[in-house]
């Protein structure tokens, strides 16, 4: 869930934002809200204590018209009233249940002598030698003060949830560009620009990758050349060889044609060094029919008539033509050279990926032998070695990575599976 450093950064700046508030509201409710809670009980008691003291020292006459006085106020302080409110009895909040138990435990107001109205008013029942009065000095706030606290933190969060998502995008663009240009410096052809110039920390990594790829495309090109004239090199004595045993016109016939075959063996090997050395990757993705291509593999080895095709006529494959053409016609070769007839290459389609298949009748190996022998210059044993370069089926699986798959295999009752799975994309 949290894969990426965006979101474990929001994460946790979110557990520490909800960690502070949560800090802040319990420090808020036990030196902020209940003392004045306890205050307020305290003045409500000692002013209700009073009342009832003056009250009962009044004739009746006189407690008339202090209730008149006190009614007659447009904004009393203090209403006094020979009734309960109609509207007592409301729902109450953490705030005025506190309040209640701290005139109950410490003040003795208790019970059915203490009531609350709609507008957060304490009433309290006052007893005289004539009546009863009830008597309201204090009002409570209507909404409790810890689900206010409570919605301030709320908007307290999501200011700073955005504020940190904010930096945390500007800070992770940079990082996304440089995973981006990661997974692209593996194109000979890619030359990274360093476009970064904070923070400074990722701007010092930007620069390094740039550095990076300069040595990089300097290597490259050096290898290029190397491989050129390695190339030319060797390829212009095999020629003259070539041609001066077509020449021989009195040798032995079987000398002559044993040293073609070794001359046509060392351009081979040749080949296959070339090849492996150079890679697959600059080559371009584009489309490419699907079954000519199969067919001239085919037609490339050495046993053409023992192969059976089975590939859609029609279909077309985004592909590197040439890197594909000589990964199946290894697999070709393999499949000739060490396994038996019948022999079939075919070509379908499974949901996104291409899948191309050599199957023999050979006994074959096990995948994880197959696998061994896609390390360059590895050889395998009696059953399906041979002479060779050791560069067939690493070439194979260097094509198969070039396009973003994978070379795979697959050991059967009398028949042996290499199949190349290749995603049908433009970008592969």
């Amino acid at each position: 869930m949290l894969d990426s450093l965006l979101k474990q950064n929001i994460a946790v700046l979110a557990a520490a934002i909800v960690g502070a508030l949560l800090v802040s509201l319990l420090l808020i409710a036990g030196y902020v809200i209940r003392p004045q809670i306890e205050r307020s009980a305290a003045d409500t008691a000692q002013t209700m204590r009073n009342l009832q003291l003056s009250l009962t020292q009044m004739d009746p006459f006189q407690q008339i018209l202090f209730t008149e006085a006190l009614r007659a106020d447009d904004e009393p302080g203090m209403i006094l009233a020979e009734a309960a409110p109609d509207e007592a009895g409301e729902p109450r909040s953490w705030f005025t249940e506190y309040f209640l138990r701290i005139l109950s435990e410490r003040y003795g107001i208790t019970g059915p002598d203490v009531l609350i109205d709609r507008g957060g008013r304490v009433w309290v029942r006052i007893v005289t030698a004539d009546q009863p009065y009830w008597l309201t000095v204090r009002t409570l706030p209507t909404t409790d003060p810890v689900v206010s606290v409570l919605l301030a933190s709320a908007v307290a969060l999501l200011g700073s949830l955005a504020g940190g998502i904010t930096l945390q995008r500007k800070i992770a663009r940079p990082l996304k560009h440089l995973e981006d240009a990661v997974g692209v410096m593996s194109s000979p052809s890619y030359i990274y620009e360093n476009d970064i110039r904070s923070p400074r920390e990722i701007a010092a990594v930007s620069g390094a990758l740039k550095d990076m790829s300069e040595r990089l495309q300097t290597a490259e090109a050096d290898r290029a050349l190397m491989l050129a004239g390695v190339s030319h090199d060797l390829r212009t004595p095999l020629t003259k060889l070539r041609l001066s045993l077509a020449m021989m016109k009195n040798a032995d016939p079987d000398l002559v044609a044993g040293a073609e075959r070794n001359v046509i063996r060392i351009e081979t090997m040749l080949r296959q060094f070339l090849d492996f050395a150079r890679g697959f990757e600059v080559e371009e993705t584009r489309a490419v029919p699907l079954r000519p291509l199969l067919q001239q593999a085919i037609e490339a080895s050495d046993r053409p008539d023992t192969i059976a095709l089975d590939a859609p006529t029609n279909d077309v494959a985004w592909v590197r033509e040439a890197a594909l053409l000589r990964a199946v016609e290894n697999l070709l070769t393999n499949a000739i050279r060490y396994g038996k007839a019948p022999i079939s290459l075919s070509a379908r389609t499974d949901g996104e990926y291409l899948l191309i298949e050599v199957r023999d009748s050979g006994p074959g190996i096990s995948p994880g032998e197959a696998r061994d022998l896609m390390r360059p210059f590895a050889r395998g044993d009696v059953a399906r070695g041979g002479e060779g370069t050791g560069l067939g089926l690493a070439i194979v699986d260097q094509v198969a990575r070039a396009h973003g798959g994978a070379l795979e295999f697959e050991q059967a009752a009398e028949v042996f599976t290499a199949r190349l799975r290749l995603p049908q994309s433009r970008q592969a």
